[in-house]
């Protein structure tokens, strides 16, 4: 069994962004890392022929019997699915410890299993408070209160403090030993993943307060080395600054932006034209309105003209 290894969860809709996480992960892996690819039945021989020499692809079906093909807390069937997939891939013995990796995301620098697992062979746990997200008026009222309130109910379920927790949105390497005794507890239960998944719908939180009750003494904590893009407001604000991939390599090996946002105009990296990402995202009433604003009321040559004509005020 390896260390170390990246398990891709992914399916048909997105193999273009499969290929694209496959060729960020060739260009910039600087050691050989065994990758996994998890996709539906029916997606097995497209995702062969892109994968075929520098993966092993796997169909979902080896997980059937947990599988659901019902929704829970508004998330379709194969969101939940891929939820399910990530935790129980540790039953198969595989890897020791895996990086559990989603399509859109990509490596933007030289990387290797170090900046995953500690000296002594530990994953580190990739986990914040999340205070930039809180402070987003637009994260905070579309989803930072839901989530929150899922968060607490599973800490009141392992008896864990329910404030300053620490969690994560994604790309977690999970211990196999520890998920393994997550869902063996869960068994005891008398409990699926997807009842797990009723209770609060968030499969890498279930692990992190999983490790932090049971495994305090091993968890090494770093900030998270994925820049995620959560919504339209945030990758607008990233490319109105300019915000370049090679940026985001200084403090990050990997950015995904949120395909929920930009699948429909094509948009999947910072490096897009400025102008083609605020076609994209900005209305034409918002683009004419900025133009009026920066050619005619911040000139101050042209303000100065518009005010020769002016009658002046009066006390």
């Amino acid at each position: 069994m390896d260390n170390f290894g990246i398990m891709l969860k992914s399916y048909g809709p997105d193999l273009q962004y499969a290929q694209r996480f496959l060729e960020s992960l060739l260009q910039y892996a600087t050691e050989p890392i065994p990758l996994y690819v998890v996709v539906p039945d029916q997606d097995i021989p497209a995702f062969t022929d892109v994968f075929a020499n520098h993966a092993t692809v796997l169909p979902e079906s080896l997980w059937a019997d947990q599988l659901v093909d019902y929704s829970i807390h508004g998330n379709n069937p194969g969101y939940i699915n891929q939820e399910i997939i990530k935790l129980a891939f540790a039953e198969r013995g595989y890897l020791t410890n895996y990086l559990c990796a989603d399509s859109e995301a990509v490596f933007i620098r030289p990387f290797s299993s170090h900046d995953f697992i500690d000296p002594n062979g530990l994953p580190y746990s990739f986990i914040t408070e999340d205070h930039e997200l809180h402070v987003d008026p637009v994260y905070f009222d579309t989803y930072w209160q839901h989530r929150d309130k899922w968060l607490k109910t599973l800490r009141n379920f392992f008896q864990l403090p329910a404030d300053n927790y620490l969690t994560c949105h994604g790309f977690a390497v999970l211990h196999s030993e520890y998920a393994r005794s997550l869902l063996s507890f869960l068994k005891q239960k008398d409990m699926t993943i997807a009842d797990a998944l009723q209770i609060c719908p968030y499969e890498f939180s279930w692990y992190n307060f999983w490790a932090e009750k049971n495994y305090p003494e091993s968890r090494v904590i770093r900030e998270p080395i994925f820049r995620t893009v959560h919504i339209q407001s945030e990758y607008l604000a990233l490319a109105i600054k300019s915000v370049s991939q090679e940026d985001i390599a200084r403090g990050y090996v990997g950015i995904v932006i949120n395909s929920g946002f930009s699948r429909s105009s094509g948009e999947g990296q910072l490096d897009a034209p400025l102008e083609r990402v605020l076609g994209s995202y900005v209305g034409y009433r918002n683009l004419m309105g900025a133009i009026f604003e920066r050619m005619f009321i911040r000139a101050p040559r042209i303000r100065s003209l518009l005010g020769k004509g002016r009658r002046p005020r009066t006390s």
